[in-house]
């Protein structure tokens, strides 16, 4: 009887062990999808940094952290116009409307209000607690749904930002998911936001308080960029001066 019991509790116990482990290797298995690559294309600007697309999906915006000025894209990279801003190391862009587009400067921790018809512009400081000057505001996403505005920091910390339109934080959500966040973007669509990091070379799918959804691996270098469609994923690489453009996953 005692020798019967023995072999029953062994038993139990190494049927826990086997599920122990089994339960163990789902929670572990954090391998991302990749995403789908449909074209790369060398663009004429140098150190891009930042990506917005217009309403229709028809051509792309992007800074130059190098030059500070405003590009004007093709889909497929080519730059269509210029505009002059001479900016203090400028890391974001979105578009507003037609003619105004959204900038962040990362040393100064500023956003700026660019307008495309007459090369005007008005800076708002953002107050926040940072004090890494190379670790500031790394991107920026203008909400067409309710008029709110979405800022990164890079990190130490990690930051995602929701502002009012007069640019005042309602918001604050810190951000633990990746290295660093270097792009984003608002899904209009969806209602969801689109995170880039440079350094663990992931694009992010997040809620609209920065909670990681689903996370991506993108073969990038330097992904500084994102602007997103119904159709298309595209993402600027400041290193290379490239435009990558992906499919977008359908969940």
């Amino acid at each position: 009887m005692l020798h019967l019991s023995k072999i029953m509790s062994f038993t139990i116990l190494l049927l826990a062990f086997f599920l122990a482990c089994s339960k163990s290797d789902t929670l572990v298995n954090t391998d991302n999808d990749e995403l789908e690559l449909i074209s790369s294309n060398k663009i004429n600007v140098s150190e891009g940094s930042g990506l917005t697309i217009n309403a229709s999906g028809s051509t792309l915006f992007t800074v130059s952290d190098n030059t500070g000025n405003i590009y004007e894209l093709a889909t497929d990279g080519t730059v269509l116009k210029e505009y002059v801003y001479e900016g203090n190391d400028v890391e974001g862009i979105s578009l507003v409307s037609t003619n105004k587009v959204l900038l962040v400067e990362e040393r100064t921790k500023e956003i700026v209000e660019y307008d495309l018809s007459t090369k005007n512009y008005n800076k708002h400081k953002l107050i926040y607690n940072n004090n890494d000057s190379n670790s500031g505001l790394e991107g920026v996403a203008y909400n067409l749904n309710d008029k709110t505005i979405f800022v990164v920091n890079e990190k130490n910390p990690g930051l995602l930002m929701r502002l009012r339109s007069d640019f005042s934080i309602i918001e604050s959500y810190e951000l633990d998911f990746a290295s660093d966040f270097s792009g984003i973007f608002h899904d209009k669509e969806l209602n969801i936001l689109w995170i880039l990091s440079d350094e663990s070379k992931t694009l992010n799918k997040c809620s609209l308080k920065g909670v990681l959804i689903k996370s991506y691996s993108i073969n990038v270098i330097k992904a500084e960029g994102i602007a997103v469609t119904n159709n298309n994923i595209y993402i600027v690489s400041d290193s290379n001066s490239t435009l990558y453009q992906f499919k977008k996953p359908i969940e």
